[in-house]
């Protein structure tokens, strides 16, 4: 990868790490307007695709036949904490589908959040994939399943149809051809799929200003994203940045993050998306490198900066609570290089 430095890790007087990668500012007619390292990578969207991903459960009608609501079609989108207000969400999900937590096919992992997953220890409750961080979207992905007749077992199988839509969704709002997007397995056992950073931005670029997508999506488009700034912390949760971000901004973006040190981001007002990847995968200073690109373009008011302030330089803590260190960007997005 061409890339730029984004961060430092510092500790005391020294730079102990630092992490490189690629950020692309791109409007809804795909011109990249402000770029750091090479925006042309491919790379795979990880979790970034969720919002992308429901779309189809607006269009073929499963989100009216089943009623769906903010707080459902927002977990859908959502990598979340595994707190009870998701568990119970996702399970919700299920009942209207008629299934249950067996039919999940996304494995099983602790929740991300501490006190969540203390707690589910302490229960002895049994770990099942309701915990998961995808299962919203994993539930909703069974829900369009059981609205198209389609086999639920086997549902994140590429050869499904559902995976099938799902390539086919992502390749005609990215505007490429289906065989230019690249497949893998993604961490929950469902496809993947590789674009190139600068598609990215503008797949959240569109998905922002709905009216930018085909007619047949728009109306969808604006459900979702609605849905995700009225339902902030059913996207990720107590102490994360997506939730924290679009709270914050009272609904002048959305933001998804992805594994691997993905981050999407949609800009109502500048009808713009801003895509980010870190190229060694590592997220830490993902808060820091985002308070930056938004401080840059000018896209924070003072009270929204300051209620972002935790992001600016995040505290590094030891064990035993000390501060120690910090997290410093070392870019300026406002000086970057600019496309013409």
């Amino acid at each position: 990868m061409v890339t730029a430095h984004l961060v430092d890790v510092v500790r005391g007087p020294l730079v102990e790490s630092s992490h490189r990668g690629i950020v692309a500012l791109v409007d809804t007619e795909g011109k990249v307007h402000r770029y750091l390292g090479y925006p042309p990578e491919i790379t795979y969207i990880r979790s970034s695709a969720k919002p992308i991903q429901v779309l189809p459960l607006l269009v073929l009608g499963a989100a009216e036949r089943f009623e769906l609501s903010d707080r459902e079609l927002a977990l859908m989108c959502a990598s979340h904490n595994g707190e009870d207000i998701h568990v119970e969400t996702a399970r919700g999900i299920l009942e209207k589908a008629g299934l249950t937590e067996e039919a999940l096919e996304c494995g099983t992992h602790l929740p991300y959040d501490r006190e969540a997953a203390m707690a589910l220890m302490a229960s002895g409750e049994r770990l099942s994939p309701i915990y998961n961080n995808c299962s919203g979207k994993h539930a909703g992905m069974l829900l369009l399943c059981q609205h198209m007749g389609w086999e639920t077992r086997g549902y994140t199988r590429a050869e499904h149809p559902l995976q099938q839509l799902m390539h086919e969704t992502i390749a005609e709002l990215a505007d490429i051809s289906p065989d230019r997007v690249e497949k893998g397995i993604d961490g929950c056992g469902v496809v993947v799929f590789g674009l190139s950073v600068e598609k990215m931005a503008f797949l959240f670029a569109r998905l922002a200003n709905p009216e930018s997508l085909p007619p047949s999506y728009r109306e969808a488009a604006e459900r979702v994203t609605g849905a995700m700034k009225t339902e902030p912390y059913m996207i990720a949760g107590r102490n994360r940045l997506c939730t924290d971000l679009i709270s914050a901004t009272g609904g002048k973006l959305i933001a998804k993050s992805g594994a691997e040190g993905v981050y999407c981001i949609g800009l109502n007002d500048r009808e713009q998306g801003l895509a980010i990847k870190i190229e060694d995968g590592n997220s830490r200073g993902m808060g820091a490198i985002v308070y930056r690109l938004l401080v840059d373009l000018n896209i924070l008011e003072e009270e929204e900066e300051e209620a972002l302030e935790k992001y600016r330089q995040p505290v590094i803590k030891n064990r035993r609570g000390d501060n120690v260190g910090n997290i410093r960007t070392r870019f300026s997005f406002a000086i970057s290089q600019e496309r013409v």
